[in-house]
Order: structure tokens, then C-alpha cells, then sequence
């Protein structure tokens, strides 16, 4: 027990002030437990409101329907259903549901979103095609009971008549019309700028259309395949890219944000493997393309899914919704948590500060600078340079003939900005294939004859490679040389030969001889150009690699791990250099050795091609 030292005066204040915190920690804690009840009957409150306010439930999901029909909504009795057709909020003012809605094939119908005239700047003399486009009927709906509580919102998209796409999904993109394409809509002009063109437009400089800066609106993406909604989710509506902004049909970046639905990712996996936080629309196949030839390579691809895209029920165009490079993105994929992001030659990341920019330029400076014949620069170049990424990018934009190609245009590059675990975690640099559509086979492809012939490292030909500062000062290094021409002659044996391309065609309904053979014809052109741009004087010999037992491991050729599913594979290759053959047995089996020409039992194997060679990778079981 507690027992005073002394009888002096100093001991009762101390026996009072004890007693004193006592009470104001009762009365504090009275204060905190009625705190604690009233936020639990709030929170208890809340949930049994939204129970007794549940979202209506249609009698049949969204999607596509041979024949029209009467769609049922159900909710309790303590209340009523309002709807709307026009993809508006549906609130009290909505229309009252009684009796059902009947649905029915609206294509015939005026178009409403592609009559809209001023998308484009001179709106004046833009005409909207009125051939009327398939259309779909967007139902929302909302219970609201009788406290006036309303329920979450409904989003359905019926599609009456018509034939869902043959690959891909339908994403139905559902919003207010005004957010879009009102006076402050996002899609459009706008006010100040239509007031100014009306007016003559010449007195003062033009307004900035709304299209063309960076603003985001809430909406509803709605993605179904043949069995109904894949996803159906609130998200972020903002237009993207640059010149495209301009363009009758615009590009659409989709985010997943908190504010809109309470997560920042899409509450279905659209890509294998991650959770992704947002996503573009880009019209033009080549971008698809391009980036399922090389996704096995070292640069960044975007990967996709076709989409036929409707606003509001109304259909816009075919499509394909790309991943956007975003800290998402490289977090998942590349298990980085810091980076640097770099776009048209700029340092892209509100958190990075004004000196990794400076570094950067410095960076791209240095390059255009440095001869790097000397070996102390090349080492200093690798240092701070995903190699391998750079050849693969170029190798890219060269086969495809990008005609957009520059080292600070349409130009995107990363890096992390500290070390870890992960072997990208280094902090070097690497490229990202992005926004390749201008392809001289495509809308281009008169102005420049026969592309499959184009010598796309010819300064004749625009953005050539050999007027970009980085690849131009990278072949003064004999290694980088030796390096590209190798790694050129894996992706044209493997990522580019004709069968590959077919399978991949195959996908999205084209055949070889789509564009008149160009992939088919391609690969001869190419290795003669190489021949060219790098001094070859070798000859072009075929190196064959065999196997008995594909299942027990795989072989790697150079920079390609080679298709041995058949247990034959062949390419072809340049004399100047040779190459170098690695074998991986699969668990469960070990690699015995090489036959032919290159005996041994090493994995990996440096071999002329001198004459072509043959080599068999022999595997056995693991006894």
C-alpha cells in the first residue's frame, strides 16, 4: 500500500492530484464509449438502410438479343424504381418504372452522338455522315424506398437485333451527355472556343478546344462478351494522345479511381496475371500488333483486347483497349515501386523532381556526344542502358517501317530510380514500344510504293534510323554492332518469320496475304538492308537445331528461345559473326550434350555458321 514519506505539506497535493486524474479518465472514458455507440448505431444505421434500398434486379442481364422484349425490373414494395434510356442518373424526377420497358432494335434511329459537329475545330466544315450506325439501349435504374433512401445504380446495355463482334468483347461506355458533349464537355469545342469561331476568329488567338486539355469526367464502363457483363464498374473518362485529340473519333483513356467506384483497379483481371488501374482505346491494329510479336522480347509492350465501343448505346468504332504505361503497370510488371517515366522526351511523373529531368537530357546529350568505339564509354553506356531493350525497340520500328520514329517524338522510356531485388530494379534505362500506328502501310503507304521494299535505315525514308542521335552514335561500338545484327536476326528468324505472323493474324481474321503479303515478303528485304547499314560480307547460311524430347527442355539461340514443340526449328543467320546456342532442361530431366556440329556437354555452345551447321540438344530423364 501507498504510504506518505513524511507529514510534511507535500504530501496531500500529491494524494489529490492522483484522485483528480482518476476522475478525468472515468469521465474520458464515458466520453469514448458514448462516442464508440453513437458511431455504431450510425454505421448499424447505414447498412440497414442500404439493405432496405437494394439496387432494382433485371428480369435479363445485358447484352445481345435476336428479338425485342419486355425487360422486368424487380425491387421491394417499401418503395419505387425511376429509369432512365438516355444514360443519364436516374433519380425521383426519372421515369417512374410500372409495367415493364420494352425493348427493341433502335438501329434505324437519327444518330445522336455522331451528328455532333463541333469535334473537329473547323466544325463548319465538317458534315457528320447521317447513315444511321447500330445502336443499343442503355437502361439505368434506381430503387428508392420509403425514407427516401436510394438504392446503387443499375447499368445495362441491351443490344436488340444485332451480332456481337467476332473477336473481342463490346464495351459500352455510359455517361452524362453533357459531360461529353455539352458546353463544357470534354469531346467537343466548347463554349469560349465556339464563341470565338463563330465570331469571325481572327481578331484575338483561338481559345483551347475543350478536347485538347486534360480534364476527366465520371462514367460507367461496361464490358460483356457473349455470356453478359465481363465488367461493369464507375470509372474516369478522359480523351488521350496528341494529334488524335483533333480527330472526328478520339482516343479514350478509361481510369479505375477510388472516387468513382471505391477502387483504384478494375474489379475484373482484363490482362492476364495483373490488376490493372486504367486502360486506352486506340483505333489502328498495328499498335495490337506490334506488341504481340515482340512480347517476348525486352522492350514494354502494351497488351490488348478488341473492343467494338458504344457511346451511350451508340456505336463509335471498333477498337482495341491497350495497358497504359502507369505506375501500375510497372509496379506488376516489372516489380519496381519507384520510377522514372520519360515521353516525347520529357520526364513524365508529377513526384520527380526538376533534376531527373536534367538528368535525362543530360543523359540523351552525352549519348549524341560519345564515341563509343572507346570501350570505357561503352562500359559506361551498358552501366546506365538496357541494351538489349534498345535493339529490340529499333528492330521493332525498322521491320515495321514507323515512320514516326525520332528520339523525342511518339518516344517512350523508363527506369527504375532505386535497386532492389528485382533485375529491373537496377535504374537503367529502357524503351517501351508505344504509339506505333503510323506504319508506312497504312494510311501512308501510297506516298512511299512498294513498303515492303522500304530501307527503313535510310535517312530517304522519314525518321530514318540513321537520323536518330541515339542509334547513329551507338554504332561506332563494334559490340553494339555485333550485338544488333544478331539480335536482328533472332527477332526476323522467330518474331517476324512468316509463321509466327500468321498465327498471330490468324487471331484478329487476317491472313498472310493481307497487305499484299507484306509480312511474307518482308523478312528477304530486311536481311539484305542489314547487309547494307552494318558492312556485312558474310554470307546468310541456315543453322538448324533438333531435339527428340521437346518436353524435357528448351534451347535458346542468341537472344530468341527457339519454337522446338515439333522438335525442329531453322533460321538463318550472317557469316560475319557467330553464334551462341544455349540449352535449359526442364525439372524432372537434364541436358546430356550436343550432337553434331558442336559436340560437347556444355549448356552453351559458340559456333560459326560458317557453311550452316546442324546441332541436336539431347535431354534424359533425371535418374
Amino acid at each position: 500500500f501507498w504510504k506518505p514519506a513524511s507529514t510534511s505539506s507535500a504530501s496531500p497535493p500529491r494524494r489529490k492530484c492522483k484522485k483528480g486524474r482518476n476522475m478525468r479518465r472515468r469521465i474520458l472514458l464515458i466520453v469514448f464509449s458514448c462516442v464508440l455507440l453513437i458511431l455504431s448505431l450510425v454505421i448499424f444505421d447505414r447498412i440497414n438502410a442500404r439493405n432496405a434500398a437494394p439496387m432494382p434486379v433485371p428480369s435479363v442481364s445485358g447484352g445481345y438479343y435476336e428479338n425485342g422484349f419486355t425487360l422486368r425490373l424487380t425491387a421491394p414494395s417499401n418503395g419505387s424504381i425511376y429509369y432512365t434510356t438516355d444514360g443519364s442518373t436516374p433519380t425521383a424526377d426519372s421515369t417512374l418504372y410500372q409495367d415493364g420497358i420494352p425493348l427493341k432494335n433502335r438501329s434505324s434511329e437519327q444518330n445522336l452522338y455522331n451528328s455532333v459537329q463541333n469535334v473537329v475545330t473547323d466544325w463548319k466544315n465538317y458534315t457528320p455522315d447521317p447513315q444511321p450506325v447500330e445502336k443499343g439501349t442503355v437502361i439505368r435504374a434506381v430503387f428508392v424506398n420509403e425514407r427516401d433512401i436510394a438504392s446503387e445504380i443499375l447499368t445495362q446495355t441491351y443490344f436488340i437485333g444485332l451480332q456481337p463482334p467476332e473477336r473481342g468483347y463490346t464495351l459500352s461506355l455510359v455517361f452524362e451527355y453533357d459531360d461529353l458533349f455539352g458546353e463544357d464537355g470534354i469531346y467537343v469545342t466548347g463554349k469560349e472556343y465556339d464563341e470565338w469561331y463563330l465570331s469571325g476568329g481572327s481578331s484575338e488567338e483561338a481559345p483551347t478546344p475543350n478536347f485538347e486539355k486534360s480534364l476527366e469526367v465520371g462514367a460507367t464502363a461496361e464490358l460483356l462478351d457473349e455470356s453478359g457483363d465481363v465488367l461493369n464498374q464507375a470509372v474516369g473518362l478522359r480523351l488521350q494522345g496528341a494529334s488524335a485529340r483533333r480527330e472526328r473519333r478520339k482516343r479514350l483513356t478509361i481510369a479505375s479511381r477510388e472516387e468513382y467506384s471505391g477502387s483504384d483497379t478494375f474489379q475484373a483481371t482484363l490482362y492476364e496475371g495483373v490488376s490493372t488501374h486504367a486502360v486506352m482505346l486506340k483505333s489502328y491494329f498495328p499498335d495490337t500488333l506490334a506488341s504481340r510479336l515482340v512480347e517476348n522480347r525486352s522492350v514494354a509492350v502494351q497488351r490488348s483486347i478488341p473492343v467494338r465501343v458504344f457511346l451511350n448505346g451508340e456505336f463509335l468504332y471498333d477498337s482495341f483497349m491497350l495497358e497504359r504505361y502507369d505506375k501500375r503497370y510497372f509496379q506488376q510488371h516489372y516489380n519496381v515501386d519507384g520510377f522514372i517515366l520519360v515521353k516525347n522526351g520529357t520526364v513524365k511523373d508529377e513526384d520527380i523532381s526538376s533534376e531527373d529531368n536534367i538528368r535525362y537530357q543530360e543523359y540523351m546529350g552525352w549519348i549524341s556526344d560519345t564515341d563509343f568505339s572507346d570501350p570505357q564509354e561503352w562500359a559506361a553506356f551498358q552501366e546506365q542502358t538496357d541494351v538489349q531493350s534498345y535493339i529490340d525497340y529499333i528492330v521493332t520500328n525498322y521491320y515495321l517501317c514507323n515512320i514516326d520514329l525520332s528520339d523525342n517524338h511518339n518516344y517512350v522510356l523508363w527506369r527504375s530510380t532505386s535497386r532492389g531485388k528485382s533485375p529491373y530494379a537496377d535504374q537503367r534505362w529502357r524503351w517501351c514500344i508505344y504509339d506505333i500506328d503510323a506504319l508506312a502501310w497504312m494510311p501512308y503507304r501510297p506516298k512511299y510504293g512498294n513498303v515492303v521494299e522500304i530501307n527503313a535505315f535510310s535517312n530517304n525514308f522519314t525518321f530514318g534510323l540513321d537520323s536518330t542521335t541515339l542509334f547513329r552514335s551507338l554504332k561506332t561500338s563494334p559490340e553494339f554492332r555485333e550485338r544488333f545484327v544478331l539480335s536482328f536476326m533472332d527477332m526476323l528468324n522467330n518474331n517476324f518469320a512468316p509463321a509466327n505472323v500468321e498465327e498471330v493474324l490468324a487471331d484478329y481474321g487476317y491472313t498472310l496475304d493481307w497487305l499484299d503479303g507484306f509480312f511474307l515478303k518482308r523478312p528477304a528485304y530486311a536481311a539484305a538492308h542489314l547487309a547494307e547499314e552494318f558492312d556485312l560480307t558474310g554470307s546468310l547460311e541456315t543453322v538448324t537445331v533438333t531435339t527428340a524430347h521437346p518436353e524435357m527442355g528448351s534451347v535458346t539461340v542468341n537472344t530468341s528461345r527457339i519454337d522446338l514443340s515439333t522438335g525442329s526449328w531453322s533460321g538463318q543467320y550472317f557469316t560475319d559473326y557467330p553464334i551462341t546456342v544455349t540449352a535449359a532442361a526442364n525439372d524432372g530431366y537434364e541436358f546430356v550434350g550436343w550432337k553434331g556440329d558442336a559436340d560437347g556437354a556444355g549448356e552453351t555452345v559458340t559456333v560459326s555458321v560458317d557453311g550452316g551447321i546442324a546441332l541436336e540438344a539431347v535431354f534424359a530423364k533425371v535418374q
